[in-house]
């Protein structure tokens, strides 16, 4: 039955629990905004702060599945890679308005662009790639009859082109934005003069420009999953069901808004509670960053619990290459702006890690449970270097 036959009661039935979801979102946010509850958190004790991150991340996770719901159906109606391409699009806004505000209002830190954008690197290179990598291992082996030995052409195989695309852009634009800094002779601080930041804004835009015209394309098929027909026709019925491509994106971008501003409250009361509990300074941007790939995290793992390991790849590595080529020029702009010092090379623990993660995402023909290991022991050691 198409939306166009169902009545107007039958479409709310059918919202119902949508509806439900961004009303709960909607009362948690005018309670921040207007019941003076933000500032009773801020002001209050540091159990009060931990209670209150506590239940608005429950509520922002709950946000979060709605948006990866929404982003499923979209990514169904209008096909690879426009789907995805939207909740990378989205989410990323979280991250700028998360940054853009802690700088135009936060206490001046010169790292915080830098700390963000490797936290999301890391968070999602290491730890939900590798995660999604040993799901996919283990469902292709749950396919297998029991003791029966893996073979080559058993294990799950990515669009091989797409990922070499992903991963050569990836590796480029974070070499040139994380590392470099450190040996430019321009200056003796990590970070590069005024021309050189114009020239690697222009560079990160320009390139990230080139990759969305041309992965929307003549070479959309890089990043597109073979499915059967029975498999498209099946999920496009669904998504018909649930009210077409306009339905979903309005759910979605509604949601996410909601979630954007919870997450604009959560980061001043993670800052809050990090320096009242004296915890690493560190931890604070790993948060932010946990907190900001929600949404694509559970859409990550999704795909791939139902098999979908190269929708999983492009939420992944398009929320990487977007946090790299649009948070950089939006932070340098800023800073300028403002007289902000931004500084972007890393710490040389953390280069390391950096071309270790380059060097075990590289692409494959197929997908190894080693490889999705390998990136969680990566992912273990960076959370527990950056909290010594």
């Amino acid at each position: 039955m198409s939306t166009s036959t169902l009545s107007f009661n039958q479409r709310l039935i059918l919202l119902r629990p949508q509806l439900i979801t961004l009303a709960l979102g909607a009362g948690v946010l005018a309670m921040l905004s207007f019941s003076g509850l933000l500032e009773w958190l801020l002001d209050g004790s540091a159990a009060a702060i931990i209670t209150g991150l506590v239940l608005l991340g429950a509520v922002v996770v709950v946000q979060s599945n709605q948006v990866a719901e929404q982003a499923e159906l979209l990514a169904e109606e209008l096909g690879e890679p426009f789907g995805t391409l939207v909740l990378t699009g989205s989410v990323i806004v979280i991250e700028l308005a998360l940054i853009g505000s802690t700088m135009l209002t936060g206490d001046q830190n010169p790292t915080l662009a830098r700390d963000s954008m490797f936290s999301v690197l890391m968070i999602a290179l290491t730890g939900i790639t590798g995660l999604c990598m040993g799901l996919t291992t283990r469902m292709q082996k749950k396919k297998q009859k029991r003791d029966a030995p893996m073979r080559v052409e058993d294990l799950a195989a990515p669009n091989l082109p797409g990922a070499m695309v992903y991963y050569n852009l990836i590796s480029t634009m974070s070499v040139l934005v994380l590392i470099i800094p450190n040996f430019s002779t321009d200056t003796d601080q990590g970070n590069f003069s005024l021309p050189l930041n114009i020239v690697l804004s222009v560079v990160a835009l320009v390139v990230y420009g080139l990759f969305l015209f041309n992965q929307m394309g003549a070479y959309r098929d890089f990043f597109i999953e073979p499915f059967d027909e029975g498999t498209v026709a099946a999920n496009r019925h669904q998504a018909e069901l649930q009210g077409g491509p306009w339905q979903a994106g309005a759910l979605l971008m509604g949601t996410l808004a909601i979630v954007v501003f919870i997450a604009e409250s959560m980061g001043q009361l993670i800052e809050r509670g990090v320096n009242e509990l004296h915890l690493p300074g560190s931890l604070a941007g790993i948060l932010v960053a946990a907190l900001i790939l929600t949404p694509e995290a559970i859409n990550a793992i999704q795909a791939t619990r139902r098999g979908k390991l190269q929708r999983a790849l492009n939420t992944l590595y398009g929320s990487v290459l977007s946090t790299i080529s649009l948070t950089v020029p939006a932070v340098l702009v800023i800073g300028q702006i403002t007289g902000t010092e931004v500084i972007l090379g890393l710490e040389p623990y953390a280069m390391v890690l950096l071309a270790l993660t380059l060097f075990l995402l590289r692409p494959h023909n197929r997908v190894l449970g080693s490889e999705g290991l390998m990136l969680l022991v990566v992912f273990l050691f960076w959370f527990v270097l950056e909290l010594v």
